[in-house]
């Protein structure tokens, strides 16, 4: 299904990325919550600080300073950035994902807002697990608080598995603050080194 405007929202205004797309703002998208808080854009509150933490948790994207910021995250924490990336004309999406630490090229901004608009635009943000997590637990009809992000307990990247019983609610901020730091720490590790997690 196509975008549905939930009664969640954010606190704050509108906010534009640097170096645009002004027209998810223009919109009226900022801090609004859509399909049960399967997609929200972020606001004047939640864009400066997820922006911050995005370039925290991945340091290659220091060579984009000025040229890239947040537009919006998932139910799963992902964030959706928007870029300016040399070899394209226009304006491009990558998504930030700490389940996996990887920051990958989606679509253009052009592309990306005509699958908003697409009915089979869930698929594309993975509504399939989603939906699987809140029937399993009990929240099948009920939205995500606008801060809110289900997020793998335990990081794909560090051996967790892609299922509903590694999935958990929790703080966005939370998941990326401490997503950041796990990030950083074990971005240097080579593919299938054991690491030992120690609890003080």
């Amino acid at each position: 299904m196509s975008l549905i405007v939930d009664p969640v929202h954010g606190s704050g205004g509108t906010y534009i990325p640097r170096r645009g797309p002004k027209s998810f703002a223009e919109a009226g998208y900022c801090g609004r919550s859509f399909n049960q808080g399967m997609l929200r854009f972020h606001d004047s509150e939640t864009g400066p600080n997820f922006r911050k933490l995005c370039f925290e948790a991945f340091p290659e994207l220091a060579s984009l300073d000025k040229k890239a910021d947040v537009l919006a995250f998932d139910w799963n924490g992902k964030q959706y950035l928007t870029a300016k990336l040399s070899g394209h004309k226009d304006l491009q999406v990558l998504v930030a994902d700490l389940g996996s630490g990887t920051v990958e090229e989606l679509a253009s901004v052009a592309a990306f807002a005509a699958v908003l608009k697409l009915p089979e635009m869930d698929d594309y943000f993975g509504a399939s697990l989603y939906d699987q997590w809140r029937e399993r637990t009990g929240n099948a009809n009920s939205a995500l608080g606008f801060t809110d992000c289900v997020s793998y307990h335990l990081p794909l990247n560090l051996g967790g598995e892609d299922n509903i019983d590694n999935l958990r609610m929790v703080d966005l901020d939370v998941a990326w603050t401490l997503g950041a730091q796990i990030r950083r720490q074990t971005a240097h590790l080579a593919p299938g080194e054991r690491i030992d997690i120690r609890y003080d």
